[in-house]
């Protein structure tokens, strides 16, 4: 099996490849067990690197993502620089400082989802995390599901969600075809009107926790195919 892991804000087109390998970790959950980093290798074709794995039976298993968290300085001019405050104005004199940022991103991706499968919602920990409330294996089209947003393992109310499948507007960056908030309860649902793979993403923004740094802001996506 391979994997596309993707730096981009275009549904399945790759946007980027300058971020070194090691700041994108990705493994595979089967049955409550983690296996090891996978190596990831760049196509620079496709702009996005490319990691293998050997699935050992048809047991549903979840691709897991995360882009190591880091600090980004916005400036006046629309440009930016890695690194807080300090590290950014270094990196950039005269320029004027507008935004100070951490970021951090996660992703999970079903494969071989089972309708019988007990686990599909577990947590796995992530600063923030989308939980399906509804089975990937029984998302059909005309179906609503319901997902669960939490952060910090708590459920996120009024959190900004979307949601989208491929191709439907990939020439267009930050493109959705429908988008919501999460409820009270940290809940929020998608009618499902096409075939093929979708992506529901969340995000979070608020006061960084981080010294020299504006704000926190946290990323989450669930990848799943629909039938």
């Amino acid at each position: 099996m391979q994997l596309d892991v993707l730096s981009t804000h275009y549904f399945t087109v790759g946007e980027e490849l300058e971020e070194p390998a090691a700041v994108n970790e990705v493994y595979i959950l089967r049955n409550g067990q983690k296996s090891a980093l996978l190596p990831l290798e760049k196509n620079a074709d496709k702009v996005w690197y490319q990691a293998a794995y050997t699935l050992p039976d048809d047991a549903p298993a979840v691709a897991v993502g995360r882009r190591v968290g880091g600090f980004y300085c916005l400036f006046t001019d629309g440009s930016y620089a890695e690194g807080a405050k300090a590290e950014a104005a270094a990196a950039q004199p005269g320029k004027t400082l507008a935004k100070a940022r951490f970021f951090e991103k996660f992703s999970k991706t079903y494969l071989n989802p089972d309708p019988d499968d007990a686990g599909f919602s577990a947590p796995l920990g992530h600063t923030l995390e989308i939980l399906p409330l509804d089975n990937p294996a029984k998302i059909k089209p005309g179906s609503k599901p319901r997902f669960r947003v939490l952060f910090k393992g708590q459920p996120l109310a009024h959190a900004d969600v979307s949601a989208t499948y491929d191709y439907y507007d990939y020439k267009t960056a930050n493109a959705y075809a429908q988008t919501g908030k999460t409820d009270a309860k940290g809940d929020v649902s998608f009618k499902i009107d096409h075939r093929g793979l979708w992506l529901v993403r969340a995000s979070d923004t608020r006061k960084s926790a981080h010294p020299d740094t504006d704000e926190d802001n946290n990323a989450a996506i669930v990848v799943f195919t629909v039938n």
